[in-house]
């Protein structure tokens, strides 16, 4: 069984009685990973609008970390918050360190991102 399949069967067994959740075939997650649908820059509207708009100030585009949360704008908010104050805070770690950690967990969480 190809790694990750077990997992998505046991999260699909637990969500299968929540409403308008869509049964896809297990070969349509790619190596095993659930499918979220996002919604796209052009389509945002309200606070998750404005994420979006601070996503674009910083990098210039929305990356698909942050696109997977734009169900939940207040979660991405939130992300977001945590994310700059671990990065961007009063640390004794200097930047590079703390990059160089976000990249070590991000290798060893199989992460393409």
């Amino acid at each position: 069984m190809p790694r990750g399949i077990g997992r998505v069967a046991r999260h699909r067994a637990r969500l299968q009685d929540l409403p308008g959740l869509e049964e896809r075939p297990l070969e349509a997650y790619p190596e095993g990973v659930a499918y979220i649908e996002t919604i796209p820059p052009d389509a945002a509207e309200g606070a998750l609008r404005a994420e979006y708009d601070k996503a674009l100030g910083r990098a210039g585009r929305v990356w698909n970390i942050l696109r997977i949360m734009s169900p939940n704008p207040g979660v991405l908010k939130a992300s977001m918050a945590l994310y700059m104050e671990a990065m961007h805070g009063p640390s004794p770690l200097s930047r590079a360190q703390r990059e160089m950690l976000a990249v070590v967990v991000s290798k060893a969480n199989h992460c393409h991102y």
